[in-house]
């Protein structure tokens, strides 16, 4: 994302709320239910509950305004038929998952008063023992396993998309991409069709795609709209917070067909963004403030992923009170809420640039105190499966600048 204010702005205000729900170290995601058809007062919901924590935690029960109780069965084989049996509770052990899916373990929504219907959201209350009561949403659709066969050949339409494919194990369907997606070394081999805003129908169409991926609600709505008058089938993946990029791969192993592997990286990751929480989790709190452009003076909120990584390296962003993604931010605020660290996101000449700017006003204590870092603006805003390392990358240039800033 090199191409100046408008790309870097479109890019960085697509990191909103998050699809994951979470209360300390359990995280709910990937929840569905079953359509129901008309007078049929039960429903199947399904999900998965990791424990990311140090101590084990139990689920006691659930809950649903939809139902007039919700139960937990599994699915067993006895004598060769295969029959439900009520399940009081179930344990997550350290670091463990849970998944309640069709066949096996899963829960029921009984009591019904109206049907579900396929596309509606359906609040689902989950009492955990430790962690309390989470609200997670049910996305009411069909079955994944209904959907058409496992596409071939895919067309990726944000860079991210294209670093998730091959991280799922299905870089070698990639036929089309952006001319921005560089990574890995073999994407850059995959014929272009086109920019972010700028899409090559002619091209589009003569790869003969049978599954375009969009970027959630960072597509373009004109690109969206061409993507529809082509006829294509199209999947959206929307990433807002961490937790998103490691559920994107695992929904990815899905619908290609490659879950052993997407769900080992998303695994991976996970571990990965947990460790780095784990370590810096005690260390002294730095302000920061983030910059991704010069003129104007542009920043990030409190609805930008780059504040949670930020909490993940044990720091805070210093305009994470703001209710926004990305804004224009006067100078002098900055000034006001003077930063311990200003981290640019930026390629080395646009950092170089950002920095020489600010060594031309008034005196600021980060700066004049050499705490500056900059960041590779592919690593950090980028939300694919290096954005473990971008935030590594992150927490270790804060905890040099910790260390410098330590009383002597």
């Amino acid at each position: 994302m090199r191409r100046g204010l408008p790309a870097a702005v479109a890019v960085l205000a697509l990191t909103l709320g998050g699809a994951a729900c979470a209360a300390g170290p359990i995280a709910v995601e990937a929840g569905w239910a079953r359509p129901t058809a008309p007078g049929v007062t039960v429903g199947a919901a399904y999900l998965v509950i990791r424990n990311a924590g140090a101590a084990t935690e139990r689920l006691a029960g659930a809950s649903s305004p939809r139902a007039t109780r919700v139960e937990m069965h599994e699915s067993q084989l006895e004598g060769g038929m295969a029959r439900m049996r009520p399940v009081d509770g179930v344990t997550l052990a350290p670091g463990a998952s849970l998944r309640f899916e069709p066949g096996r373990l899963h829960l029921m929504l009984v009591g019904l008063a109206a049907p579900l219907v396929a596309g509606e959201q359906v609040p689902l209350e989950l009492r955990f023992e430790h962690a309390g009561v989470i609200t997670a949403m049910l996305e009411v659709r069909e079955p994944a396993a209904a959907a058409a066969p496992l596409p071939q050949r895919i067309v990726t339409l944000a860079p991210n998309l294209t670093e998730l494919v091959y991280a799922a194990g299905a870089g070698e369907r990639l036929v089309g991409t952006l001319d921005t997606s560089d990574y890995p070394p073999a994407a850059r081999l995959v014929p272009r069709v086109g920019d972010v805003d700028r899409l090559d129908a002619e091209r589009l169409v003569a790869l003969r795609p049978d599954l375009v991926l969009l970027w959630g609600d960072g597509s373009p709505t004109a690109q969206r709209e061409l993507v529809a008058r082509l006829g294509l089938r199209a999947v959206s993946l929307e990433q807002h917070s961490l937790a998103d990029v490691p559920a994107s791969l695992e929904r990815l192993g899905v619908l290609l067909g490659t879950e052993p592997v997407a769900r080992a990286a998303a695994e991976a990751l996970r571990r990965e963004l947990d460790a780095l929480r784990q370590r810096y989790q005690g260390e002294r709190r730095l302000r920061v403030f983030y910059q991704v452009w010069s003129m104007p003076l542009y920043t990030l909120g409190g609805r930008h992923v780059a504040t949670e990584m930020l909490r993940v390296c044990g720091a805070e962003n210093a305009f994470a009170d703001q209710p926004v993604s990305a804004f224009v931010v006067d100078e002098e605020a900055v000034y006001a809420r003077d930063p311990d660290v200003v981290a640019l996101a930026g390629t080395v000449a646009e950092a170089g640039e950002w920095l020489r700017r600010w060594r031309t006003r008034a005196p600021l204590r980060a700066v004049t105190g050499g705490s500056v870092i900059t960041l590779d603006p592919d690593l950090v805003n980028r939300m694919g499966p290096r954005i473990g390392l971008g935030t590594a990358t992150l927490c270790a240039r804060l905890a040099e600048r910790r260390a410098a800033l330590a009383p002597r």
